[in-house]
């Protein structure tokens, strides 16, 4: 885990270094079929743009559960991020992204 430490000693996480960490990939076709599956009228289309901009979206959310667990873990003296991390703040990062 990536940290920082400030001026009161206390150590914090470095959000540059644990994004250059992230790795994630999204199916395009995954996506676009969860969408289309969703839409209640079946004329409904999902454009080429739109599908990148949720698989953006997408991304910026793994980014943001990973930035946010590995603070719960660095707060708690762990030195790796465990599902239990995850599960802290997924209630928090739900009402952030609707």
């Amino acid at each position: 885990m990536a940290r920082n430490s400030n001026e009161k000693g206390e150590d914090s996480v470095d959000p540059a270094a644990v994004v250059s960490n992230v790795k994630s990939t999204f199916k395009k076709e995954i996506i676009k079929e969860l969408l289309n599956g969703s839409f209640q009228d079946n004329k409904m289309k999902l454009g080429n743009d739109a599908l990148l901009l949720v698989v953006e979206v997408a991304k910026c959310l793994v980014t943001e559960t990973c930035l946010r667990a590995s603070t719960h873990a660095l707060q708690e003296g762990c030195e790796k991020v465990d599902i239990e991390h995850i599960e802290k703040c997924l209630p928090q990062l739900m009402l952030d992204f609707p």
